[in-house]
């Protein structure tokens, strides 16, 4: 728990959720919260710290929306929140809720576990956030203790001694009688809770952009020469990237000659990087793969995208091994840097009914490749892992006994059926973009041992689709 002193009065900042469980939160008085909680460890708190932090975080935020800034403070000692406006960027994501989910993974990539909601107003997310769950509806709101109004915490208190313990209670009172009673401050919040009063937001600047850049008379060609500006450069960026606290996550690169175009290099990094050694690797790789104009007389190394780099221990004993996560984020970054991102990929399922439109592909260089963050998702189903790339006729002939599967004929060959399994029907409503299907799936096992998935369509006509291994 944290605490900070206040006039003559030390008090409690932040409790953990099992500290609120023995009944100590903000507000209460240090020596208080140490009698109910003996085992508790208690840290003075760093406002400045914090804002600093959360500064640092909303380069980061910049990826989903244009304008993030501080939650408001006129009433509270401290800022905890970072506040986005996702006004026309919601359907770059899914909707609210598939920018939020990515927002959470993202955040959680540097270690961070984040509260995220979305609503109308900034009262109602930041209340939802910290005291609700869903979606920031009326109904919703009206159920969440006063606290969730933003207010300071005597009148918290005071609230309280009237019995008025929810945002509902307070919105069966008469409005009118509010200021009155019990300040503006409370009028205030609740018109901002509900959209009734406007409420700023004020954004952060932008970081400024983090940039190297090499120019000389005499052009330069030979590959070790340009490594070794490269470097130069490089050294130049973290320098600057580690003031800050962050590390990259892309890198671009401008090659400037006076014969041709520039050409310009995109590096991508699954995690946010500092090591030098691997980031020149990296762009040693890119070039190899790149057509590099002849001579170059400018060289500009830009760190296009940055993160804050999570901190780790030094081991005691030496230098510590790269752990087995830490080794496969940088055979990705190799394998981006030298075939591309569109050639790096992983599989993902969609919620698509076709079977040919439920798998997509993701650049693993944009997605997180910390196995301990993210497990892998397995894939268990009963259909084949192989598709082909367009399902082909066959030719099925069925016994005259009770109608069941024979035989198949595909590539000019006949496969008697050992066993088949009952159909499967896979269909969509008539409204999708795709149009409608209907199809009646089916595994089936040959003779031999060979495995097929065959479907029969609405026509009555048969196609394979799949291969089982």
């Amino acid at each position: 728990m944290l605490y900070q002193e206040s006039g003559h009065r030390t008090q409690v900042v932040i409790a953990s959720s099992e500290a609120v469980r023995h009944g100590i939160g903000s507000g209460m008085a240090l020596v208080e919260a140490q009698a109910l909680l003996q085992s508790a460890v208690f840290l003075p708190h760093d406002a400045d710290a914090d804002r600093l932090a959360l500064q640092t975080l909303a380069s980061v935020c910049y990826r989903f929306s244009p304008q993030v800034g501080l939650e408001p403070t006129e009433n509270a000692p401290t800022t905890h929140s970072l506040v986005l406006d996702i006004t026309g960027c919601t359907h770059l994501f899914g909707g609210d809720s598939g920018l939020a989910r990515q927002l959470v993974i993202e955040l959680a990539e540097l270690g961070y576990f984040a509260h995220v909601a979305t609503a109308n107003t900034i009262g109602a997310a930041w209340a939802i956030a910290r005291y609700g769950h869903g979606a920031g509806s009326a109904r919703r709101l009206k159920s969440l203790p006063v606290e969730a109004l933003r207010i300071p915490e005597k009148l918290t208190t005071r609230l309280r001694e009237f019995d008025l313990r929810t945002i509902g209670q307070l919105l069966a009172l008469p409005q009118e009688t509010l200021p009155s009673r019990f300040g503006k401050v409370l009028t205030e919040r609740l018109d901002q809770m509900f959209g009734r009063r406007a409420e700023l937001l004020i954004p952060l600047p932008r970081p400024e952009p983090v940039f190297a850049q090499w120019a000389a008379d005499d052009p330069i060609g030979h590959p070790a020469a340009i490594r070794h500006v490269c470097a130069d450069l490089l050294t130049e960026v973290l320098s600057v990237l580690k003031s800050r606290g962050e590390g990259l996550i892309r890198l671009t690169l401008t090659l400037d000659s006076e014969s041709t175009a520039p050409a310009t290099l995109d590096i991508g990094l699954a995690k946010p990087a500092e090591s030098a050694t691997h980031l020149l690797n990296l762009i040693q790789l890119k070039l190899e793969v790149t057509s590099v104009p002849e001579w170059l007389n400018a060289i500009r190394m830009e760190a296009s995208v940055t993160a804050p780099i999570q901190t780790q221990q030094r081991n005691l004993f030496g230098l510590q091994e790269p752990t087995d996560s830490e080794s496969v984020r940088r055979l990705v970054d190799r394998l981006t840097a030298r075939l591309g991102p569109a050639a790096v990929v992983r599989p993902s399922l969609l919620p698509e009914a076709i079977p040919e439109q439920a798998v997509g592909f993701t650049p693993l260089a944009e997605v997180v490749s910390d196995a301990q963050s993210v497990p892998a998702q397995a894939i268990v189903s009963g259909r084949p892992l192989i598709l082909l790339p367009q399902p082909e006729p066959v030719r099925v002939t069925f016994t005259d006994a009770d109608g069941a599967l024979e035989s198949i004929g595909w590539n000019g060959r006949c496969y008697p059926i050992a066993h088949h399994t009952e159909p499967e029907r896979i269909a969509t409503a008539w409204w999708q973009e795709t149009g409608s299907v209907r199809r009646d799936y089916c595994q089936v096992e040959t003779q031999a041992g060979a495995r097929f998935w065959i479907f029969r369509d609405g026509n009555g006509n048969w196609f394979l689709h799949g291969l089982f291994e």
